[in-house]
């Protein structure tokens, strides 16, 4: 059995947990994503722009802090990488091969790495290591408090 004690919500606080998950929680990954992908389009080539990136960027630091709020993680700061992770990960990722292009325009890509699971990967991989390195520092930090 767990040593944890069991705490027993009432219904109000049941609603505001779901209440908030999905006001803070899921709308501050959506803002998150809407300042990234405004980010992307505005400093691509063709250089459009719907949201300004004076705007996009308070907008994703906001969205990541409702995120942590609405997930019950408020005060554990490490945990804003996590949300990060996939949009600052793609970003390099765009940033590199736009460098690659440009500093080697005759470049032969490799053919043992296909573009789509790289893409795949850039998306999905950062996230859950993130988080498993997030936790295991919180894990350490308490052991570290309890001696």
């Amino acid at each position: 059995m767990s040593e944890a004690p069991q705490v027993r919500r009432t219904p109000i606080a049941t609603l505001w947990l779901a209440v908030r998950f999905v006001l803070f929680g899921v709308g501050g990954f959506v803002a998150v994503w809407i300042s990234f992908l405004s980010l992307v389009i505005a400093f691509d080539p063709p250089s459009e722009r719907w949201l300004s990136p004076f705007v996009a960027i308070p907008l994703g630091l906001v969205g990541a802090l409702m995120t942590l709020y609405g997930v019950g993680q408020w005060g554990r700061w490490a945990y804003l990488l996590v949300f990060l992770s996939t949009p600052i990960a793609i970003s390099l990722l765009l940033l590199g091969s736009q460098l690659l292009v440009r500093w080697f325009p005759n470049a032969v890509t490799p053919d043992f790495i296909d573009p789509k699971l790289l893409g795949i990967l850039a998306f999905a991989a950062p996230m859950p290591i993130c988080y498993l390195m997030v936790k295991r520092y919180y894990r350490q930090k308490e052991a570290r408090a309890e001696q």
